[in-house]
């Protein structure tokens, strides 16, 4: 059985800053869908083509994009950036949870009956579900804290939560 999910960009962006990170979130999921505008916020200032972002951390077979239209349904979208109404609306089509970590962002798709989840969550996810070890999901949500993905009220939080576990 396929398991999928569509991304925003900065789950991605968390992704970069742990050791792994992209082999981590295959061990969750088979494909993980964006929306071009997040390809585009992904690739911007660093890459002259877009897909060379995809071929720099080896995921072109992990990460699909797919097309999307702006749903206008949803209450507060177009307050948004074009990546999050874009990443939103893909869940909304393609009714898949969403990894999202921007406050505002989530507030909307959860508004919408979107399931979200950022990095940090998908860590103890994987630490529940037994895909990882409670010293790779510290290390992991150690690494997101130092490199300034989660807050350390965040990080605490977790910790104890995989303290308790």
């Amino acid at each position: 059985m396929s398991k999928a999910i569509v991304s925003d960009t900065s789950p991605l962006i968390s992704l970069e800053k742990i050791s792994g990170g992209f082999n981590f979130i295959r061990k969750l999921y088979d494909k993980v869908f964006i929306p071009p505008a997040v390809l585009e916020e992904l690739s911007k200032g660093s890459f002259s083509d877009p897909v060379k972002y995809l071929k720099k951390y080896k995921i072109e077979e992990l990460v699909e994009v797919k097309p999307v239209s702006t749903i206008s349904e949803i209450p507060d979208i177009d307050r948004l950036d074009e990546g999050e109404k874009q990443a939103i609306s893909l869940a909304y089509q393609l009714n898949l949870p969403l990894l999202i970590e921007e406050t505002m962002g989530r507030r909307i798709a959860l508004s919408a009956g979107i399931h979200i989840s950022g990095i940090a969550g998908q860590i103890v996810k994987a630490y529940r579900e037994k895909i990882i070890e409670r010293t790779g999901a510290t290390h992991k949500l150690k690494e997101l804290f130092q490199s300034g993905r989660i807050s350390k009220k965040l990080y605490d939080a977790l910790s104890v939560a995989l303290e308790r576990s």
